[in-house]
Order: structure tokens, then sequence, then C-alpha cells
């Protein structure tokens, strides 16, 4: 009897000890693009049209158009999933603009930390020398960042927000 549980017992742990490999295969692969654009008014068959095109001059006042592109390559959903991105220096982020996908969280501390938009505050001596607690306004944001709950295994798409060179 002690033989055949031993022989019972080896089977499973070298069933086991075969599965795990196929486990370790089995993850998310997530790569993230970002590209950024602009929208120019072009006349296609006579009319005004307005189109997308790849930004790479900024000029003061242009709104630009950051597009996040996500790719799940892997073969489980990959869960959780954060997307941070920096609102680039020179810019403003323009209030509204953001993807609403999964949690939406701005940083206003070159991303060390994250919340929500109507959370986001900081501290100033005013001119009495005391602390007062203030908003932080869109024009402060340093980046911002979407948690996605899930994200299937071949599964794409993408956030966006807007900004506005100062």
């Amino acid at each position: 009897m002690n033989g055949k549980i031993r022989n019972i017992l080896a089977t499973c742990v070298a069933i086991a000890m075969l599965a795990l490999p196929l486990a370790a295969w089995a993850q998310p692969k997530v790569s993230i693009s970002i590209k950024a654009e602009k929208e120019v008014t072009v006349t296609a068959n006579g009319k005004q049209v307005k189109k997308k095109v790849t930004a790479k001059n900024f000029q003061p006042g242009e709104e630009i158009i950051y597009t996040v592109s996500y790719n799940n390559t892997g073969n489980e959903a990959a869960k959780d999933v954060k997307i941070t991105d920096p609102i680039p220096a020179g810019t403003a982020y323009i209030p509204g603009s953001a993807s609403e996908v999964g949690e939406l969280t701005f940083s206003i501390d070159n991303g060390k930390n994250y919340k929500k938009a109507t959370l986001l505050t900081y501290e100033m001596k005013s001119a009495d020398g005391k602390m007062q607690k203030k908003a932080a306004t869109p024009e402060e944001y340093t980046d911002i960042s979407w948690v996605i709950p899930s994200i299937a295994a071949g599964e794409k798409g993408s956030v966006h927000f807007r900004v506005k060179v100062k």
C-alpha cells in the first residue's frame, strides 16, 4: 500500500512540475506607444474638414492631442494596468479632455502622487505667514494616469488627452 501511495504521489508531483512551465507561459504582455497630433482644417471635395496630423512643431496657443495606445499581446488578461504620461513642459492640460477610461488621476508633483482632479491640493504660505490649502488648477498638473481594470488577451485600445501650448 505504501508503494502505491508513493507512486501516486510521485505521479501527481511530476504532473504538477510539468504544468508549472505552462502556467509561466500564460501571462499578459502589454505594450504602449504614444503619438502627438494636432487638428488642421483642410479642404476635401470642396468642404472644410478637420484632420489629425503628426505634431512636430508647436506654436503658443495650439492644442496638441496626445494618444497613448496599448496592446496586450500576451495570452492572458492584464489586470489593473497603470498607464502614466507626463504633461509636457510648456503646455497646460485642457480640463475635461482626457479619456474617461478606468480610473483617471493627475499629479502635481511630477508623478510622485496621483489623485482625482477634484482632490488635488497643495499648501502655500499666505501673506500673513499662515499655511493655506489651495486647489490645484489644470495648468499645474504635471502628469496624468489611467488605471484600466482589465485588458483582455489580444485587446487593443487607447486613451488620450489634450494640452494647450503656452
